[in-house]
């Protein structure tokens, strides 16, 4: 991926950023498929060595056939991927997960940006601090925006699991700094994961979702399944604990997503140098 690192660059114009096809171009296949089955496929469990072996080959097909088509990108103009980490806390064994996926987010200016930092107001130290900073955010993004308490805090986002795989390959990407070689990969590799959600084929990934589209326009689309993961029952003592856990989270949700806010306003100052 180093071949289009432009993280050192002060100076930028958009037309400097990669496209998701050009950094995918540039992994490691092998280093990218140990990623995707490691981190999204196989999370939680170990598959076996003819099971590795087929998803290894259907990974490098379904990247063969990105690699060979023809983007588009007028799609997502003035919209970037940008790595966001984020925590969750199971409700079963209080175990802690992290996550990492490549948001798709506008462009923003220089002065857009700031408020946006400027409204999570810094690293917060008390859930206290992060229930104010959510005040702060609704104003700026609007009554309607997702909660940032919670880790899956959607804001700018743009979801593109039914877009066309011409259209997201499209999309710029913008990893900045900070990231380990593997955290890179996961960035990435979280971008494929959602291209990928209806299957690894193109033809098929396309059907697929026409008929999502078609079935959400009509509102026949079926509700969002609940975890599969039963939440066990908790009792007083047990539930002031999961709350309180669940405060500790949201502080570190916050100021990862603080974090972002500031990885936004650097690509945005770099911009307006170039």
């Amino acid at each position: 991926m180093s071949k289009h690192s432009v993280k050192k660059h002060k100076h930028l114009r958009l037309s400097d950023l990669p496209t998701l096809q050009e950094a995918l171009a540039t992994c490691d296949r092998e280093v990218f498929a140990r990623v995707v089955i490691d981190d999204f496929a196989c999370r939680g469990w170990r598959p076996t060595r003819e099971e590795r072996a087929s998803m290894c080959r259907r990974l490098n097909a379904s990247l063969d056939a990105m690699m060979a088509l023809t983007v588009n990108p007028q799609a997502n103009r003035n919209w970037v991927l940008v790595p966001r980490e984020s925590y969750v806390l199971s409700a079963r064994d209080w175990s802690i997960s992290w996550r990492l996926h490549a948001a798709l987010v506008p462009v923003l200016d220089e002065k857009s940006a700031r408020r946006l930092v400027r409204a999570t107001g810094g690293p917060a130290a008390s859930y206290k601090e992060v229930k104010k900073a959510d005040k702060r955010l609704r104003k700026v993004l609007g009554p309607q925006s997702p909660r940032v308490d919670d880790g899956d805090w959607a804001g700018l986002e743009r979801t593109y699991t039914l877009a066309p795989w011409e259209d997201t390959l499209g999309c710029k990407v913008w990893l900045g700094s900070g990231w380990c070689r593997r955290e890179r990969y996961v960035a990435l590799a979280s971008a494929y994961w959602e291209m990928t959600f209806f299957g690894f084929e193109y033809d098929k990934v396309q059907s697929r979702a026409a008929q999502e589209k078609a079935a959400r326009v009509l509102g026949d689309a079926p509700e969002k399944e609940a975890s599969c993961t039963p939440v066990p029952h908790l009792d007083s003592l047990d539930r002031k604990t999961s709350q309180r856990l669940a405060r500790r989270i949201a502080v570190i949700n916050h100021n990862a997503l603080y974090t972002f806010t500031e990885r936004l306003l650097d690509l945005a100052v770099r911009l307006e140098r170039g």
